[in-house]
């Protein structure tokens, strides 16, 4: 499909330019310039001909201009999703985490209040670690120049004592 859009849209172009060059125009033109001075080898009529088939051609050229633009365009793929250090899991103390992306020159904003991150909200990512506290949750978004957003990566980092408690006798198994 792209080869023949392609060749459809050179062989509309060449007719164009053939066409345009035919064209008697008003002071001798282009055919004056090969000998023509003036007169049109194709007779007195051919300009309003020439005129229907320049307007069709160059509607033509617009139209698949764009039908190839909107074919052809690459899809654009999405940023790499960021990546935590350490990654999300019980904590006791407050913790410095890292945030990572594999994605070259890409802008890593995250939040710590659970709205996630746009590319005009939340706080830019500049490498120094973003303090996590138990029981926070760390969201963070790329965008880089030529890429969809990236994923948003959500880290959950929930105090330890929380996760490590003893289940009640109530909730125990059976043993």
């Amino acid at each position: 499909m792209d080869i023949f859009l392609a060749t459809l849209f050179i062989v509309v172009v060449i007719l164009l330019i053939v066409v345009v060059l035919l064209q008697k125009g008003r002071g001798g033109g282009l055919g004056a310039a090969f000998g023509g001075a003036g007169s049109s080898a194709f007779g007195t009529r051919t300009g309003d001909v020439f005129t229907w088939v320049t307007i069709v051609l160059t509607a033509l050229f617009l139209l698949l201009a764009v039908v190839i633009m909107m074919v052809m365009n690459p899809p654009r793929l999405p940023a790499a999703k960021p990546q935590f250090m350490p990654p999300p899991g019980p904590i006791e103390r407050e913790t410095y985490v890292t945030i990572s992306c594999s994605t070259e020159d890409a802008n890593i904003r995250y939040t710590i209040d659970g709205t996630d991150p746009t590319e005009l909200t939340g706080y830019v990512y500049e490498a120094n670690p973003v303090v996590v506290e138990p029981g926070m949750t760390l969201k963070a978004r790329a965008f880089a120049t030529g890429n969809d957003p990236s994923e948003i990566a959500v880290g959950h980092y929930p105090r330890a004592d929380e996760t490590t408690r003893p289940a009640s006798p109530a909730t125990a198994p059976a043993q």
